[in-house]
């Protein structure tokens, strides 16, 4: 599979911003539902290493695993998370190298097609009674403009992929082969400077290469864009008007 945000190190820079902000939710997550000791876990997609190591210390399980496919996310992981096993290792290639009692997945099922297919096909790969957790955008809610702007390029670049940008629509309706012990949808709001300096380097980065936004955006409305989401940027602007709607959802494989 290719993530459609990159693998440099500016995108493992911008993806540690986004885990500063997730990961605490993220391991309330996993310590609420998961109340069993856990022998082995595997975080799918792993890129830089940040879920790994929150995974790690949130379930305090004896081995993790990272899975990716981007040497380069992997190479920055093992520098930063030496108590973790970092895999170059595609998430659509089956069977898996290892076999864990639980699953991980955040913001990745958004650059995949055939998602419910895939999340079957997880299932099998875990030990019997083991969990899958999952995190995705279901929607995104914002009166900015300049955040509409950019949601609508990038919701137009993921499809240009044949994948979803806002997949948690799809997954909160799926036929899993496994035990549904939560599906819901929650709300994190994220302040206005926070969520332009996730946007931003998106703008000065994939978007100059990417076919995609260089068909259907004129230069002028990337950097209306750009320079829109750097000066919220710059005004430390800690009002919110942008809220993200995350579909999370627990799956037990059967023993």
């Amino acid at each position: 599979m290719r993530y459609t945000f990159g693998t440099t190190k500016k995108a493992a820079d911008r993806l540690e911003e986004i885990a500063r902000f997730f990961n605490p939710l993220a391991a309330e997550f996993l310590r609420k539902h998961i109340n069993k000791e856990i022998e082995t876990a595997l975080d799918l997609g792993c890129g830089p290493g940040f879920t790994t190591d929150m995974i790690y210390r949130a379930l305090k399980c004896k081995k993790v695993y990272g899975f990716d496919n981007s040497k380069e996310m992997l190479e920055y992981a093992k520098k930063q998370f030496n108590h973790c096993n970092f895999i170059p290792h595609d998430i659509t290639d089956f069977p898996f190298p290892v076999k864990p009692d639980v699953m991980y997945v955040r913001f990745l099922l958004s650059h995949i097609e055939n998602v419910i297919d895939l999340v079957n096909k997880w299932l099998n790969e875990l030990e019997e009674g083991g969990y899958l957790l999952v995190e995705e955008v279901e929607d995104i809610n914002t009166d900015v403009d300049v955040f509409k702007k950019y949601l609508s390029i990038n919701r137009g670049l993921v499809a240009s992929e044949r994948a979803v940008l806002y997949v948690g629509k799809i997954l909160s309706t799926g036929d899993y082969n496994a035990e549904v012990l939560y599906n819901e949808k929650i709300s994190s709001p994220v302040s206005n400077s926070t969520a332009a300096s996730w946007f931003y380097p998106n703008t000065v980065t994939i978007w100059e290469k990417e076919e995609y936004v260089l068909k259907n955006f004129s230069k002028e409305e990337k950097k209306y864009v750009s320079n829109g989401l750097m000066r919220i940027l710059n005004s430390n602007d800690e009002k919110s008007n942008i809220t993200w709607q995350m579909r999370r959802i627990l799956l037990q494989k059967a023993l």
